[in-house]
């Protein structure tokens, strides 16, 4: 029995400083996969945002006239890749209206337009961008209320463009769109005859970007 008892008490230190050393390695184990799952964690979310595609809104003008007459646009952007974004003007258009004591004449059009570009850094703060689009516009004419003029007219052009960002959120962009277009027209006082025509234009505007 004094046998067992000094057995029991000679082993006892050994056996806890080993439950010691395992509780200290188990302990470190631990701490290393919570360093090693956190970085993980942190590593993933920082790609994670980084692969979130960037979005830009705005609006441009290409005139804008007290008298009666403005040009305007509103855009939609979504990053597709590394410097490629598709564009969507989701409305587009052109509207005047004159009034004299001998004439009325008034005008609308509208339209969209979806195309893509493609954009190259010049420096920190400044990119150019280029790209097709393709566009349909409708329009609606009326001369001293005894004429009505219905037009659609497709068009192909070629964006060029320059982007300023001020900052993370905002931009102002001046671009330029030489395009061909096929306009086709129906007139109230011909008997449901069309009329066709073609021909080539260039569009310039100012905008302002908010990116989120």
């Amino acid at each position: 029995m004094f046998n067992s008892l000094s057995s029991v008490c000679f082993y006892a230190p050994l056996i806890s400083r080993s439950l010691k050393l395992l509780f200290m390695r188990f302990k470190n184990f631990a701490l290393s996969f919570l360093v090693v799952f956190s970085t993980l964690f942190a590593s993933g979310s920082l790609l994670a945002q980084d692969a979130k595609p960037k979005r830009e809104v705005g609006l441009q003008f290409s005139s804008f006239d007290f008298d009666g007459g403005s040009g305007f646009s509103a855009f939609f952007k979504k990053q597709k890749k590394e410097n490629v974004y598709r564009r969507i003007r989701l409305f587009s258009g052109d509207l005047s209206f004159r009034s004299t004591e001998e004439t009325n004449f008034f005008n609308f059009s509208a339209g969209i337009a979806i195309g893509l570009e493609k954009r190259k850094s010049l420096d920190a703060k400044l990119e150019f961008y280029q790209g097709p689009e393709f566009a349909v516009n409708l329009g609606v004419g009326a001369l001293d209320d005894d004429e009505l003029r219905l037009r659609i007219a497709p068009a192909f052009g070629w964006v060029l463009g320059l982007q300023h960002s001020f900052n993370e959120r905002w931009a102002v962009n001046v671009e330029a769109i030489p395009r061909a277009s096929i306009a086709f027209d129906s007139f109230s006082n011909t008997d449901g005859e069309l009329a066709f025509n073609a021909g080539f234009s260039n569009a310039v505007s100012i905008g302002l970007v908010r990116k989120f």
